[in-house]
């Protein structure tokens, strides 16, 4: 609750600062993208945490190789998209994604390890089919469905 009434309050010193203290529209617009474009490269910046623990516990178990690719994929096309619109607040970031894309898929390649099976949960292997009971009500004559 702390965390969305944080982000709450920020929004709303932006909006109503943007609004009191900023009359053009120009400079409404370097304000407002000035603080997306902030957010953006924060959130583009935030896996690089999981590269840190990939390097120092030498495993990727803990960065999925598919949400950096399709990071990295979408931080391209979003790049072009605002590359082709000379929208400085979107390419700028959104370039900062695709770095930080390529150094996510640079360091899975560099830390995956193919000759391991990848690791299976022990619950699933052992669980055995589930036997739905029930009353004798809601049969009405049906075969359970282990037996099925």
């Amino acid at each position: 609750m702390a965390m969305v009434s944080s982000i709450v309050i920020i929004f709303g010193m932006a909006v109503f600062f943007s609004s009191f203290s900023i009359h053009t529209h120009q400079m409404r617009k370097v304000f407002v993208g000035s603080i997306g474009l902030v957010a953006s490269i924060l959130m583009y910046g935030s896996p690089l945490v999981a590269v840190k623990q990939v390097i120092r516990t030498k495993s990727v178990e803990f960065m999925p190789f598919y949400l950096s690719l399709f990071s990295f994929l979408t931080s391209l096309l979003w790049m072009l998209y605002g590359i082709l619109g000379r929208d400085v607040f979107l390419t700028a970031p959104s370039c900062i994604g695709c770095l930080m894309g390529i150094l996510q898929l640079v360091v899975y390649c560099m830390y995956n390890k193919c000759k391991e099976s990848p690791k299976t949960n022990p619950d699933i292997e052992q669980a055995d089919v589930v036997k739905v009971t029930t009353s004798q009500d809601d049969t009405k004559g049906q075969k359970p469905l282990s037996e099925s």
